[in-house]
């Protein structure tokens, strides 16, 4: 008797402290209470596979309405790769970007895919960093955050046979999906790297931005502002509206996206997820890797297969399985899960759910560098002086400023102008033509480095933002443990190497030098040389129903990160991709 009603006193002060901490409005849910343990079957409304920078938006808004579960291989990119995702400055230095297939492993993080050996791009097999994180590729770029442009928003809206795609519906997701601080001029201090931009792109403050911080960089790298008149030289103008309404013309300040302006940190897509922790009840499950999605007898998705480090169970969709895995490994996810074309999933054994063209119509954007002398000193050179440590590391932790706090810089875009143009092939000027007249064709990033001598050198990269040169994404069994098959395709088709010609004969140099004259030598060290942006897109397009190239007719079924886009976009995809998740769950809701 004594026991029991000893038990019963306990349970009762436990229930009455359980009230305490829950009755009143300031206590919220603790963020631990968010990630599931593993092991157990489970239902939810919504399952998305893959917490990377759409996914998280998407499944944190529709979290606020239904029962959301994030299913992610990786784990937290502040454990998993440090300061080099954290502190802006060193997202420009991370080792294993690198292209080399001899790349620096960071297993935590990467993904670790190489591709096959690239025809167009001197046969190399270039290694293409892949996040395996929470936060996905915005934790891990280099914080750029430029919209698409008016035409090409309108274009997308024609190939979908969808105006809500169109700019002016478009915009408004644009704008719920990030908070700007105006530039900090102070901090900035550099006169000769002013400028101004659109208001009138962001909602007000406190009257409806996203959980994603954007503003400019708090240090101005000294060696941009002077290459930015290398610009001006080129007769390029001076953008007067920025990169975010719109318009991607002239040269500008970018702005960053993934740094909080008030502590010079890095914010990614986690900063959905946090808020979403706080307000709704969604669910993770990190370092868990979805093997196979399961239809049923109507083709309709309803469960995934996943694996949390070799621990299999199954998780249910109640209404739809999301799938924002990434370029390559949404088609891959597809495929052995029985959708994509026929031939290959036979060759595998895999039974055929639906046989569509998934992992065809791969866009990569590539970028070479021409190199200039210059004498203003440079970021580079800046912070990696042993004697400089101390005041930088005081100017970043005390003052959030300084060179570690920014990640920025100049870019410029453009159509080439037309005295570049006369050696273009009908067939190439046709294609160009084809494109919104403001879509333009390439973009220059200008930034300095160290040039091995003690002094500076310049860099202006010429990236084709329109690559008429396709690739594909394929799969090499029916598991998910083994890595998806790709060739970017680089510089396979002539209206692509007949741009780079002339986007190279545009500014004078001292890298390649004098020795790379003819065309045929300045396409062989733009082959041996060039690089990705790590914008791949186009491998799940979406489309109209019947057009042969689009992923239209699943039941149960999304997908949605870079890889559904139509076209290979202009603007960088980050303030797309979350402008898509807004959308897509508001299309939802």
């Amino acid at each position: 008797m004594k026991m029991s009603t000893r038990k019963y006193f306990l349970a009762l002060l436990f229930s009455l402290s359980f009230l305490t901490l829950t009755s009143g409005a300031k206590r919220k849910r603790l963020p631990s209470s968010a990630y599931a343990v593993p092991g157990t079957n489970a239902t939810y409304d919504y399952l998305v596979v893959g917490g990377g920078t759409a996914g998280l938006a998407l499944a944190s808004r529709l979290a606020e309405s239904f029962r959301v579960a994030v299913i992610e291989a990786g784990g937290f990119y502040e454990l998993d790769n440090g300061n080099a995702s954290v502190v802006p400055y060193y997202s420009l230095t991370i080792p294993s970007l690198s292209s080399s297939p001899d790349y620096p492993h960071q297993p935590l993080f990467d993904w670790d895919l190489v591709s096959q050996p690239q025809v167009g791009g001197g046969n190399r097999r270039i290694h293409y960093a892949q996040s395996k994180t929470l936060g996905g590729c915005s934790a891990h770029n280099t914080m750029a955050y430029l919209r698409s442009t008016r035409g090409t928003q309108d274009r997308w809206a024609q190939i979908a046979g969808d105006d809500s795609y169109k700019w002016d519906n478009m915009l408004p997701y644009y704008k719920k999906s990030v908070t700007l601080t105006p530039p900090n001029w102070q901090k900035r201090n550099m006169p000769n790297a002013t400028f101004t931009y659109d208001t009138t792109a962001f909602n007000p403050a406190g009257q409806g931005g996203g959980p994603v911080q954007i503003s400019w960089a708090n240090w101005v790298d000294p060696a941009a502002t002077w290459l930015a008149k290398c610009l001006q030289g080129m007769g390029m103008p001076k953008s007067d509206v920025g990169f975010t309404s719109g318009t991607l013309s002239g040269f500008g300040a970018w702005t960053n996206t993934e740094i909080d302006p008030t502590t010079a940190e890095r914010s990614s897509a986690t900063e959905y997820l946090k808020q979403a922790i706080e307000n709704t009840e969604i669910m993770v499950y990190h370092q868990t890797q979805a093997m196979k999605i399961n239809f049923d007898n109507t083709k309709r998705a309803r469960s995934v297969l996943v694996s949390t480090m070799g621990l299999e169970y199954t998780l249910s969709a109640s209404k739809e399985v999301i799938v924002s895995a990434g370029v390559y490994h949404s088609p891959q996810l597809l495929m052995v899960s029985g959708v994509g074309p026929k031939a290959t999933l036979q060759k595998y054994n895999i039974p055929v759910v639906s046989d569509l063209p998934v992992g065809q119509g791969l866009q990569d954007q590539i970028w070479f560098t021409v190199s200039s002398g210059i004498t203003s000193p440079n970021a580079i050179q800046i912070a990696s002086d042993p004697a400089n440590r101390e005041i930088l590391l005081r100017e970043y932790l005390d003052d959030q400023s300084g060179v570690l706090s920014s990640a920025g810089g100049y870019l410029a875009f453009e159509k080439l102008p037309s005295e570049f143009r006369t050696a273009f092939s009908k067939r190439t000027a046709s294609a160009l033509a084809a494109l919104p007249s403001d879509f333009p064709e390439i973009e220059y990033i200008v930034t300095g480095f160290p040039d091995g001598k003690g002094g500076s050198a310049g860099a202006l990269t010429a990236t084709i933002l329109h690559p008429y040169s396709f690739g594909s994404v394929t799969i090499s069994s029916g598991s998910m443990l083994d890595k998806p098959v790709f060739d970017m395709g680089w510089l396979t088709d002539s209206a692509d190497t007949e741009l780079a010609l002339a986007a190279f004969k545009l500014g004078p140099e001292i890298a390649p030098g004098s020795a790379v004259q003819s065309d045929a030598d300045i396409l062989d060290y733009i082959r041996k040389n060039c690089n990705q942006m790590w914008h791949p897109s186009g491998t799940c397009r979406m489309g109209k129903a019947g057009d042969g190239k689009s992923i239209v007719d699943m039941t149960g079924l999304r997908v949605l990160d870079t890889s559904i886009f139509p076209f290979a976009n202009p603007g960088h995809p980050t303030a797309t991709l979350y402008a898509l998740a807004e959308k897509l769950a508001d299309d939802i809701t």
